[in-house]
């Protein structure tokens, strides 16, 4: 189910009232926003100490919300809106007809100037959005980024009429962004992801679908590698359609260890050619390529250390809080050692247990462990740990073994495929945890190299 205004963009008036349900850092910029443009807020957190004094004027609880005269309703991403149970929020803006959006749509709706670049999908959202970001920013391109990354774009200045609004949008956004018109528009993969939120698989693809519906006359489509994305296509669109092959991996890739992967080297290839129908020549593309650091907590090298002449590297892959993701760390390095567990999604595993060849031993932890251990039971090696510190520890441990005895390099993963919920508030904290204990293990070491 997806909550559609009744309006196009074109037809929207001008909002005069709003309500903002959730003070995160995305509800923060929508009300700011708001405020900016004269338009009056009230505003509600479940939790009343996420409310900054300064707005402490505007809290009001959503049922004294003044519903017949509200123009919107912006909800942040993480509140549902009808799935595993709607927020009563939700249910009076249903009986009242007050649209819910996002704050993607809140922006659109005041800021129509520059232009638009979506990226969306399962995984790889996020270093494709910042890839893409980065070569047009290295080409002198003016650059927003933000969205689902991170930033809100509510909270970015304009780029202007002739930048680039680069924003990678997850399923929660699009389907509270009815508005979205965008000039490119990328869907990289589609596997089962968020369905206690989205119902089914149908739904959550029709939410990812929403991505691709109204693009501009000219604009163009990029669909990733995978037949399952030709049906999210619309039945008509007047844009270009491009679909990515190994044809369009830009050079430089497997020079940059923050890109490792054949995940990442169809995530620069959808960047490149995003950068290509702009205008950004070759040269520039590959150079700013080799120039990027990656993002934290994705494929993040965060610690290395010289064991007897060979390399140990610890890498922190917190964001792949599923199996899709964490398969496709899996068959980025060799003599591994893996970190995984958390709060287990549906599927678990099925993708991981194709992709343990260079796996040596896989280290369990929170909640899924011993789901983990009886999917993983006579494939590899396995360990319960008491907590994530425990099972970096041990893995660190046997991977400096393997190096004494084999004087092989080995790799230390992070890369969990599954939600932090169950012990940490987000992925990041997770990620952050890992990190420190990572860099402790290493610096314990008599030849410690600093991480890039």
């Amino acid at each position: 189910m997806l909550h559609k205004s009744k309006s196009t963009n074109k037809e929207h008036p001008q909002m005069q009232k709003i309500a903002v349900l959730g003070m995160g850092r995305s509800g923060l910029a929508s009300l700011r926003l708001a405020l900016s443009n004269h338009i009056t807020a009230y505003v509600f957190d479940d939790n009343t100490e996420k409310v900054p004094e300064e707005f402490s004027n505007l809290y009001a609880h959503y049922s004294d919300w003044p519903w017949d005269e509200l123009d919107a309703v912006v909800f942040s991403p993480g509140i549902p809106t009808y799935l595993p149970q709607p927020h009563p929020a939700s249910l009076l803006s249903t009986k009242f007809k007050v649209p819910i959006i996002s704050d993607i749509e809140l922006v659109i709706r005041l800021e129509p100037a520059s232009k638009w670049i979506v990226i969306t999908g399962t995984n790889g959202k996020s270093t494709t959005t910042a890839l893409t970001a980065h070569i047009l920013s290295s080409s002198k391109k003016p650059v927003a980024v933000g969205g689902n990354l991170g930033t809100s774009m509510a909270e970015l200045n304009s780029p202007g009429a002739n930048g680039f609004r680069v924003v990678e949008l997850s399923s929660y956004q699009l389907e509270i962004t009815p508005s979205l018109n965008p000039n490119i528009s990328a869907i990289l993969n589609l596997s089962p992801d968020h369905l206690d939120r989205h119902g089914s698989m149908a739904n959550y693809a029709a939410a990812k679908a929403e991505a691709v519906r109204n693009v501009k006359p000219g604009g163009l489509i990029i669909l990733g590698n995978g037949s399952n994305l030709m049906p999210l296509l619309p039945a008509r669109y007047e844009c270009q359609l491009h679909l990515i092959s190994k044809d369009d991996t830009p050079d430089g890739i497997h020079q940059n260890l923050a890109l490792s992967g054949s995940h990442n080297a169809e995530n620069a290839a959808v960047a490149a050619t995003i950068c290509r129908y702009v205008g950004i020549k070759e040269e520039q593309i590959k150079t700013a390529i080799l120039s990027f650091k990656g993002l934290p907590h994705r494929l993040e090298l965060v610690a290395s250390c010289d064991i007897a002449g060979n390399q140990l590297r610890i890498i922190n892959d917190s964001k792949a809080t599923n199996d899709a993701a964490a398969a496709r760390a899996l068959s980025s390095f060799q003599q591994i050692f893996w970190c995984a567990g958390g709060l287990a999604k549906e599927p678990s595993l099925p993708n991981c247990i194709k992709e343990l060849r260079q796996v040596k031993h896989a280290y369990l932890y929170g909640n899924s462990k011993i789901q983990f251990q009886s999917e993983l039971s006579g494939l590899i090696p396995t360990t319960l740990a008491e907590n994530l510190d425990d099972a970096t520890t041990k893995a660190f441990a046997a991977a400096k073994k393997l190096i004494l005895q084999d004087g092989v390099d080995s790799f230390v993963l992070l890369s969990p495929a599954a939600a932090s919920f169950d012990t940490f508030a987000n992925f990041e904290e997770r990620g952050r945890q890992f990190t420190d204990l990572a860099k402790k293990l290493c610096q314990q070491q008599p030849h410690h190299v600093e991480a890039l």
